[in-house]
């Protein structure tokens, strides 16, 4: 009996395996043709900035961003999010899109630190060519080169980058290919163009959602950069956390969700990305420190009105810190002992580095790149810093002409931390990152187009990406 029961069980296996076998084969055929991995050039990945949003915020349970809320529970979403100093919009930006920091990428300050000669100030061009900035390659760079298609909206710095294939910057001009195609299709006029600098923050989150949304629906690019600003003006101007500052990011929402949609509807609806994150955090201040004034009042610095006319030291200042510059290098040795003892005794200065330490807080010396400075003050809490150089008083409670919501502080401060969330074609449901960098986008974004960028200071997050 157990011979016979033996032989019919291998008698058996053949047929058993022949039929798992047809099995298999039967299911393969049933998965959908999108569960195999989509062609770059038929994807679209989205990489939103909604500026200064603090980590912080995001984890508040009242926050009123129902449809961002959704796309983390749907997608991946970082606990928190590092970032780089200084802390502020540009050097950030560019961080999201290189995956170097700023001592590597160059980009300091919202545009170009620019020095004069010495005994003058330094004067700050905002508008210098992306390839001046920017000195490594950027995500949208190896995408262009790789043959896909390029888009961005208000994303900085940008000018004449040459990668881009459709634009609509944060100085929109009428003779630009997208103006030209909305001011056609009547979703701009003439004049909103030639007012637009000069329009409020909201109105103009508004036009760029619709060039965002414009160049998806017409032109469908592989790689869109899209920077909303409102959310930064506000928390500048009332501060983080507070109503005004909800209900910019409640706005932030629905601009988002227009865009989304607009994704959707243009036939991504199962092959889009959308990586959304922001260049910074926030924090507030109640007391001014005002470093100029008291340089001036130490017979280092001239002014005629509110301008600085000459100058043996000067401050550039970025809120929670400031740069200090001595234009005439033949003067620096001399000055360094009055310059540490004078800003050393100011009211709210935390610390003063200089260069033989910036490398232990991300930063370049001057040798490394000639637009740093030669000391970086920072703030304590409670404490900011605006370049004014008139009137007597170095510290002040906080006055109309300066703004209560602040960041540049020290990048290690937890309150400077951002969000981030990623959803859609390729990225993990419901993964949870926990502690990421922002030098961590660009390789993730470049992984989600199936490029590899090389030589960077972030990583692939792995963990949220898959099925």
């Amino acid at each position: 009996m157990l011979l016979a029961a033996d032989e019919s069980r291998c008698d058996n296996e053949p047929r058993m395996l022949r039929r798992a076998i047809l099995i298999l084969a039967l299911l393969a055929s049933l998965v959908p043709a999108l569960a195999a991995e989509v062609p770059a050039k038929d994807r679209m990945v989205v990489l939103v900035t909604i500026d200064g949003f603090p980590a912080y915020v995001w984890n508040d349970p009242a926050l009123p961003m129902p449809f961002l809320q959704r796309l983390a529970r749907e997608g991946a979403m970082a606990r928190t999010m590092t970032i780089a100093n200084p802390t502020i919009t540009w050097p950030n930006h560019t961080t999201l899109v290189t995956g170097v920091t700023p001592a590597r990428h160059g980009v300091l300050f919202n545009g170009m630190m620019v020095r004069q000669g010495p005994g003058l100030p330094l004067k700050l061009e905002p508008w210098k060519n992306k390839n001046e900035l920017i000195r490594v390659p950027t995500v949208y760079d190896l995408a262009y080169k790789a043959g896909l298609k390029t888009a961005h909206v208000d994303w900085i710095p940008t000018t004449n980058a040459g990668t881009f294939h459709f634009e609509f910057g944060e100085r929109p001009n009428a003779a630009n290919p997208i103006e030209k195609e909305m001011l056609a299709a009547g979703q701009i006029t003439a004049t909103e163009l030639k007012e637009f600098n000069t329009r409020n923050p909201p109105w103009r989150d508004v036009y760029w959602t619709r060039a965002g949304v414009h160049i998806v629906k017409e032109h469908k690019p592989n790689l869109l950069l899209f920077h909303l600003l409102n959310t930064d003006a506000i928390n500048h101007k009332f501060g983080p956390g507070n109503h005004a500052s909800l209900s910019a990011l409640a706005f932030a929402d629905t601009c988002v969700r227009e865009l989304f949609e607009a994704v959707q509807a243009a036939g991504f609806a199962d092959k889009a990305t959308f990586v959304i994150t922001t260049d910074h955090g926030f924090k507030s201040a109640k007391r001014i420190i005002r470093p100029n004034v008291a340089l001036r009042q130490a017979g280092l610095l001239r002014v005629q009105g509110p301008t600085v006319t000459s100058c043996e030291a000067v401050a550039n200042t970025l809120g929670g810190s400031a740069m200090i510059y001595v234009p005439d290098k033949s003067k620096l040795a001399g000055l360094t002992p009055k310059l540490k003892d004078l800003l050393g005794k100011i009211e709210g200065v935390e610390r003063i580095y200089e260069p033989a330490e910036y490398a232990s807080i991300g930063l370049p010396t001057p040798a490394q790149n000639e637009q740093m400075s030669d000391f970086y003050i920072v703030a304590k809490d409670g404490y900011a810093f605006t370049h004014y150089p008139t009137g007597e008083a170095v510290v002040t409670e906080v006055t109309p002409d300066v703004y209560p919501g602040h960041h540049g502080y020290l990048a290690s401060d937890p309150q400077l931390n951002g969000m981030f969330v990623a959803w859609g074609h390729g990225v993990k449901h419901g993964a949870q990152l926990g502690e990421i960098r922002n030098v961590d986008v660009a390789p993730t974004v470049a992984a989600l187009l199936g490029l590899k960028m090389e030589n960077v200071d972030g990583r692939v997050l792995v963990e949220a990406l898959g099925k």
